[in-house]
């Protein structure tokens, strides 16, 4: 209920909202916001597989740590950007927005529900521009939360994300490399 009710304060008030979350060290409605993220990933991926209770929370705790790790590595460059700029701001403030994010990737869940329901429609073909769509209302909310909590130009606030994104998007291919690499050599 306080999740919902901090939802509402936001949407009517979004900087004092979000002041209030971070001085509260809203450490708990981040981590609903990376496992909602979670979630949605599994489901926008495997809605209509015949997954087993074994495999699915296997996917869950998986992603879930990659979500976080992910959250950590992006707060931790986006800080150092910001610090660099003369910017005062706080790495666990920054995490939490990146949290608070992952509720946006809610709408994977709807668009995974509507393409199992209509089978026959290949909405499997728009799954490319559901995740352009998330990523860019992601990129959006960030950028703006940004520029409103710390006062800076919209064009400032863009760059930090993109000056975190591309170094963690890379690290994340090369990880992704290495460990097919390593399954390729096993086999």
């Amino acid at each position: 209920m306080k999740l919902l009710k901090t939802y509402l304060h936001y949407v009517d008030d979004p900087t004092n909202t979000l002041a209030k979350l971070f001085k509260e060290r809203g450490f708990k409605e981040a981590l609903w916001g990376y496992f909602i993220a979670t979630l949605s990933w599994v489901l926008f991926f495997n809605i209509g597989d015949s997954l087993s209770a074994f495999a699915l929370f296997f996917k869950l705790a998986i992603l879930f740590v990659a979500e976080l790790t992910i959250g950590y590595f992006l707060a931790a460059i986006c800080s150092l950007f910001l610090d660099f700029s003369n910017i005062k701001n706080s790495p666990a403030e920054l995490f939490i927005l990146i949290g608070t994010a992952g509720f946006i990737k809610g709408l994977l869940i709807a668009f995974a529900l509507i393409s199992a329901t209509i089978p026959y429609a290949k909405l499997g073909y728009l799954a490319p521009f559901a995740l352009l769509l998330v990523f860019g209302l992601q990129l959006g909310y960030l950028t703006r939360n940004v520029q409103r909590l710390y006062h800076t130009s919209i064009g400032k606030a863009l760059t930090t994300w993109l000056f975190a994104v591309v170094p963690v998007t890379a690290a994340v291919v090369l990880l992704g490399i290495f460990f097919i690499w390593g399954i390729v050599l096993l086999f």
